[in-house]
Order: C-alpha cells, then structure tokens, then sequence
C-alpha cells in the first residue's frame, strides 16, 4: 500500500485474477469467493472545496475479440476491442474530506488464460498541486477448485470428468477454433478422501460438465492457491514414516500377510530388511517398502 497526505492506493503492478472475479475494493459484506481487493481512496488536504479528475486508458489483448470486460468508476463501461475508448470523470470534494474512487473491474466468464486488461490510472487536482499516475495489468489465470466426491471413488470420478472435458472440447471444435479443454489438470491425491483438485479458467464450464457424474458432489466454495497442496505434487518416498523396530504387515510377494519388525532401512533404493516374526529361524528378508504397511507398536 502507498499513502501520500493526500492519496491512499493499493494496486500492484499485475493483479492475477480467474475469469468471472471482481475487482474492488473489498468490503466484509462482499462475496469473498470473487473478489480481488484494489483501494484508491483521494483526501482534499486543503480547507476549502476542490475538484479532482480521473482519466483512465485501457487497452486488452484478448484471444477472442468478442470478450468483453467491465469497468466502473461512476459509470459502468464495456470494454472490448471495438469499445475502449478513455474514460474521463471529474469531482468535489469538500475541504479535508475523503473520497473512494470506487473504481471496479469485472472480469470476463470466457475469457482464455493470459488474456490481459492494461490500465492507466491518472488522478490530478485541477489546480495542478496533485498529481498521481499508476500503470498496472490484471492478467487472466486458471483458478485451482476442490471439488467434493464419493468417498472411496475419489479417482475414478476424476478420471471420469477429465474423459467428459475432452469429449467436450471435441464436440466445440467445429464452433470455435480456440477450444480449449475445461479441465486443464487434475489430482487425485491417495491421502485425501472425499475430495480431488481441478485447475481450470471456467469454472462455471466443470460446475456444467460434471452434473451426469456420480459420486461428483460440487465445489467447495472459494479458490485455492498452488502452495496449499504443493505438497501432494511431490511423491512422499516409500521408506516415510518407517522407523528402525516397528512392527509390520508384509502386503505383497511370497511373504504376503506375515508379520515382522524393521531392522533395516535403505533409503536410497527405498527397501526395508524385515525379521519375520514368527520365523523359526531369524532370517533378514528385504522387501520394497511399498509391500509392507506400518502396524501398531507393541
């Protein structure tokens, strides 16, 4: 945020945004879900009435020039490729008063990842003491969704959505060149139960797509960022968890549904050397460590 005595502002010089979010300054009534919080807020810092102006530029790069953006100021605006025309708005404001700009930006349900809306924001007083010019850039950006499921059918369910987005993008084909598939990717993590993750630029598009699936139970509201399930990106090795001495359950090979204990790890070849338990003889068996499942400890 930067504060001058007579400015207030909060807007970074890229704001990334998912298609169908609103851009505003943020209020606690506000549907949290779709908004991306911007503050312009202008003070007289003289004691007596003076006139401000705002003028504003756009210009957008869009994939398909028939998307539309919106913008409000006092007004409300179209913004297209046809429509862009600069925007020019002029005010009072009594003495050591404030005023919100209450500038808002609307961006487009279709809209295609990287799509872009520059601004250029120029507020000056109109005796020329205050002067301010702000350049900044809201990109479109795919939104990551969780969505609710079956518990048990996690995977399947998202299999079966990923094959209905690619029929679907199929059957748009010959209606519009720039089709792209809904679901951009998808996971399924083994620990998570009864939800799985969605990138995607429409959500709107999967909401449409999965109501034939089964066990597909909605979206939990709101978005989430990419560092909230880093962690699911990166395999967990096979040897985690295991400890030197903890009793376990052989689940595959020839020793399948033995007992043993731990008394090696290599976790470099993820193997574990295992003491059967109820072998006459202690012989050491190596095994992957995918075959054996942790037990309780005795």
């Amino acid at each position: 945020m930067m504060e001058y005595d007579w400015l207030t502002t909060d807007i970074p010089d890229v704001i990334n945004a998912g298609c169908d979010k609103h851009i505003k300054r943020f209020e606690e009534k506000d549907d949290r879900e779709k908004i991306v919080p911007i503050n312009v807020v202008i003070k007289n810092i003289q004691p007596t009435k003076r006139k401000f102006s705002v003028k504003i530029k756009t210009s957008l790069k869009l994939k398909d020039q028939s998307i539309e953006w919106k913008l409000k100021l006092k007004d409300s605006y179209t913004l297209s490729e046809k429509e862009n025309s600069e925007i020019t708005q002029e005010f009072d404001i009594d003495g050591n008063k404030s005023r919100d700009l209450g500038l808002e930006i609307d961006t487009p349900i279709g809209g295609y990842g990287r799509d872009e809306l520059k601004v250029e924001l120029t507020i000056q007083s109109e005796d020329g003491i205050n002067n301010y010019i702000k350049n900044f850039t809201v990109v479109l950006v795919p939104v990551i969704k969780i969505a609710k499921c079956t518990i048990g059918r996690e995977l399947d369910i998202a299999v079966d959505l990923s094959n209905h987005a690619e029929r679907d993008k199929e059957d748009r084909k010959d209606n519009n060149v720039n089709t792209e598939n809904e679901v951009m990717a998808i996971m399924s993590p083994y620990e998570i139960k009864g939800y799985f993750f969605i990138e995607t630029m429409h959500a709107d598009r999967i909401d449409l797509l999965s109501r034939s699936i089964r066990g597909f139970r909605g979206f939990v509201a709101g978005d989430i960022d990419i560092s909230e399930i880093e962690k699911y990106l990166t395999p967990k090795p096979a040897v985690s968890g295991l400890e030197m001495g903890s009793f376990v359950e052989i689940v595959e090979g020839p020793f399948k549904g033995e007992r043993a204990k731990i008394t090696g790890i290599d976790a470099a070849k993820e193997e574990v050397t295992v003491q059967l338990i109820e072998s006459m003889v202690p012989i050491p068996v190596t095994v992957k460590a995918e075959a054996i499942r942790n037990l309780d400890k005795t």
